[in-house]
Parts: structure tokens; sequence; C-alpha cells
């Protein structure tokens, strides 16, 4: 009897810790819903490009970052390209070019995720795994 009912709680707990695994977070093979579909071409550090459409940074369409002692947003649609430098501890140096030509220095944090859709298959990447994101028009 004591063993029986050992093997139906651990049957139960199994069920109810299986679950749990689908809470919270964006599901796998979607990407974040974004207010406009930005699109950009994404360069890997292993010099992979790829398009994308609906373009985001963790589901926002601005890039986030600290500038000095602050924290600052730059929205998609006012950038034309980002360079990202090497990574050091936590962060990732980007180099902003603007729309308006004028260039810019944030840390990003290396494990803030960009997301987009090739067309084909959801994308995502970890800004420390980026080189250079160009915005199209």
């Amino acid at each position: 009897m004591r063993s029986a009912l050992t093997a139906v709680l651990i049957m139960l707990a199994s069920a109810i810790l299986m679950g749990m695994g689908s809470l919270g977070g964006t599901p796998e093979g979607t990407i974040p819903k974004t207010e406009e579909n930005v699109k950009a071409k994404i360069v890997d550090r292993a010099g992979v490009s790829t398009e994308l459409s609906s373009f985001s940074m963790d589901g926002k369409v601005f890039l986030e970052g600290r500038r000095g002692e602050g924290r600052m947003n730059v929205l998609f649609h006012d950038l034309k390209e980002v360079s990202f430098g090497q990574v050091s501890g936590e962060d990732v140096a980007a180099d902003l070019l603007l729309t308006s030509g004028s260039r810019h220095q944030l840390k990003v944090n290396k494990g803030t995720v960009f997301y987009g859709d090739t067309g084909y298959g959801a994308y995502h990447i970890s800004a420390g795994d980026v080189s250079r994101i160009v915005f199209l028009k």
C-alpha cells in the first residue's frame, strides 16, 4: 500500500512540474509582438548576415543601454546602424550611428536578446553575439 501511494505521489508531482515548464517568457518559435514593424539586418560575430522584420530588443523597439552612470533609450527609427565591440564583463560596447549622422556610445548588457522574423522562422540572438545591426527603411 505504501509503495502504491509513493508511486501515485511521484506521478502527480511529475505531472505538475512538467506543466510548469510552459509558464512565462516568449514561447519557443515565436517573437514578441511590437507596435511597429522594424526591419533590420543583423550580422553575428561569425559573419553571418540575417534580414529580419518585426525586429525588437526584448520586445521593445528601442535600444537600451548605459551611458556613463545613466541609462539611455534610443528609438530604432532614429538609428541607422549599431556596431558592437568586445564583450567586457556583463556588457558589450555599442557604437550608435544615428540617422542624423551623429555618433554615440552605450554599454548594452551582453545577455539582452534581439528578436526578429526571417520570413521562414523566428530568430533570436544575445547582444554579446552580435557584430552589427543595420536598420532598413
